[in-house]
């Protein structure tokens, strides 16, 4: 059974992500406010400068509006800014709705007063509670916004009226009711939106989670490349034919090594001897596909293509020989010695499995080739070997031995290999 909304548990730091979120709307809403006191202020000084008939109260009105939010700025870059802020915030942005409409009076009478911008600003304070995502601040400005309109048009303006202006119906009092619900209804909907704003912080914040903990799930079983390639949605059903360079690795003599020493003693000799091989594998950018008992077998050139597969993978290669001869010379892994295989060729790469599990792998007649040639190093007492296929994709500066032809099991063309010097594989970083 699906769980509500309600009954979902809250990701871990979510709360402290949405309270960041809500810090952040407030500043912007407090950064826009302050560049409209500047407007308001200038267009007030500059209206006093030419001469116009403005009360000063009105300049009053104006600067204490900006030095409020250009102090709620400050607050919030120095950290000390505080949730009841919020309420002082809203309640002076309906209220300057009240202040514009007794200065409209003032100046202008009633009349004036009734049908200007006064009124109209209270929906404007409504409004700017909504991007700071607090459903109760929205509540709190729709019911103070209109509570002060019907005392305002009730209380002040309808008693200086005349009995003409009366007459007009724009003083009736189930019609400032009507406005008054409205803004009401504004403020109800800006929680509603507040609310829904926190419920898609919340599905992204659950969908953010879920994605890294199917990250850090099938990090432990394949490897970024391949991980990062599922994830994308670009692998295709039927998987993909591209040339490739196979790696196989084999420990020599591992059967004997087991039967002398206890399974825990191999297992964590094998951990460690894996440990070091992955991390080489994965500074050339090759992919460790499978861990066969001993060995390893190893993709240069998928899942994502790389024109130098054959480079990287003779580099790691050698590399990994470096690496096992230090193992054993500091007796981390007495008498480590390996066999590596390299063939290139086209493979088909994707998934293989059933419903219920699947794996990514590579398969193809390139694969059996590399692994035949692996078999071979201890035949011919090596501990490289590259076929012809993958020596051609290295170049003419690459230094090679050529040791001929040789009949590999299950293949009736005989494989023309090539091995590196042991000088130079000793001396390869």
């Amino acid at each position: 059974m699906r769980a509500s909304p309600r009954s979902r548990p809250v990701p871990s730091g979510f709360d402290a992500l949405y309270a960041e979120t809500v810090l952040y709307m407030e500043s912007r809403v407090a950064q826009v406010a302050t560049t409209a006191g500047v407007i308001a202020t200038a267009l007030v000084l500059a209206a006093i400068a030419s001469g116009s008939a403005i009360p000063r109260i009105i300049l009053a009105a104006t600067l204490a509006f900006l030095a409020w939010y250009s102090c709620v700025v400050l607050l919030m870059r120095t950290g000390r800014f505080r949730p009841w802020m919020r309420y002082a915030s809203s309640l002076l942005d309906v209220s300057m709705g009240s202040v514009v409409a007794l200065l409209d009076l003032h100046v202008n009478g009633p009349a004036f007063a009734v049908s200007a911008g006064g009124p109209a600003l209270y929906a404007v304070g409504v409004a700017m509670t909504t991007p700071r995502l607090q459903p109760r601040l929205c509540l709190f400005a729709g019911l103070t916004a209109a509570a002060q309109l019907v005392a305002i048009i009730h209380f002040v303006l309808r008693p200086a009226a005349t009995p003409e202006l009366l007459a007009t119906g724009a003083y009736d009092f189930y019609l400032t009711l009507a406005k008054a619900i409205f803004l009401v209804i504004t403020g109800a909907l800006g929680m509603v939106a507040s609310r829904s704003m926190r419920k898609l912080l919340l599905r992204l914040t659950e969908s953010a989670v879920e994605r890294e903990r199917v990250r850090g799930l099938l990090g432990m079983h394949v490897s970024e490349q391949v991980m990062e390639h599922l994830l994308s949605g670009r692998m295709p059903e039927g998987g993909e034919r591209r040339a490739v360079t196979i790696c196989f690795t084999d420990v020599r003599d591992f059967t004997r090594l087991s039967e002398s020493q206890p399974p825990e003693e191999t297992l964590r000799l094998l951990n460690l001897y894996f440990g070091r091989m992955c991390e080489i594998v994965a500074a050339h950018g090759g992919l460790v596909n499978k861990f066969l008992g001993d060995g390893m077998l190893i993709v240069f050139g998928a899942p994502t293509h790389q024109p130098d597969d054959a480079r990287r993978a003779l580099a790691a290669a050698r590399e990994m020989l470096v690496e096992a001869a230090r193992m054993r010379e500091r007796g981390e892994f007495p008498d480590l010695r390996i066999g590596v295989g390299l063939h290139r060729g086209e493979a088909v790469v994707g998934n293989v499995g059933g419903a219920q599990r699947q794996e990514y792998t590579v398969i193809g007649d390139t694969v059996n080739t590399a692994s035949r040639v692996q078999d071979l190093t201890k035949v011919l007492g090596r501990e490289l070997l590259l076929t012809r296929e993958c020596r051609e994709a290295l170049g003419e500066e690459a230094s090679l031995e050529p040791l001929g032809a040789h009949a590999v099991k299950g293949r009736q063309r005989q494989l023309e290999l090539f091995s590196v010097p042991e000088s130079d594989s000793l001396q390869a970083a």
